[in-house]
């Protein structure tokens, strides 16, 4: 009973952690005011995690987590580049989406020169995907369908800024595009039209005439 105890005070200091965190930045929370709100001592957040620092970087661990596990269950690296874009498309706009979290955390990183993330760079590092798209467009190109110029980490950041831009300006651009992005409806509309430029960005010139 007791270890049930413990475990639910650090998923709890966790969680509280993700929100507080994700809404006002590293510097603009306290570790008083975590515990306050996780109800549990104040030892127990240099117990679990050591610093307030250890916490915020297991914050990110947590939530960049997410992402990684679902970019990774997402593709097959057997597959055309084609659909695994698509999937990594629906992928990013879904776990954005379903996260806003991940989006506030991901700003603020950000504004903060990526100094909390530099420190465990490991942790969060995009290699497994990238791994990925490197052999799919390899297999692209020696059929010739890929465009030979084709560079995966431009790729990886084109796709990741096409899709993201959706959630961390949704509200400047909803006033000033006059698209709802909150709209379930608008959204899919917004993966589609990223699948259709994305598809034909990639594809080479002959695989372009024979279509």
């Amino acid at each position: 009973m007791k270890r049930q105890k413990t475990l639910g005070a650090k998923q709890r200091l966790l969680r509280i952690a993700i929100r507080s965190f994700s809404r006002k930045g590293y510097d603009g929370v306290s570790v008083d005011e975590i515990v306050a709100a996780a109800q549990v001592n104040k030892r127990m957040v240099y117990h679990y995690f050591g610093s307030k620092e250890a916490l915020y970087q297991a914050v990110l661990s947590e939530v960049y987590g997410r992402l990684t596990n679902l970019e990774l269950a997402a593709v097959n690296p057997h597959d055309s580049l084609e659909n695994v874009l698509e999937l990594l498309i629906r992928t990013y706009f879904q776990f954005l989406a379903t996260n806003p979290e991940f989006v506030q955390l991901l700003l603020w990183e950000n504004l903060a020169q990526g100094r909390h993330l530099g420190t465990t760079i490991e942790s969060f590092s995009k290699a497994p995907i990238l791994q990925i798209l490197h052999q799919v467009i390899k297999t692209g190109v020696r059929q010739g369908r890929i465009h030979r110029k084709l560079k995966t980490e431009h790729l990886l950041i084109n796709l990741i800024g096409l899709c993201l831009i959706y959630f961390s300006n949704r509200y400047t651009l909803s006033q000033t595009v006059g698209l709802d992005l909150r709209s379930p409806q608008v959204l899919e509309e917004g993966v589609r039209q990223v699948i259709l430029l994305t598809k034909h960005g990639i594809l080479s010139n002959a695989s372009t005439r024979k279509r």
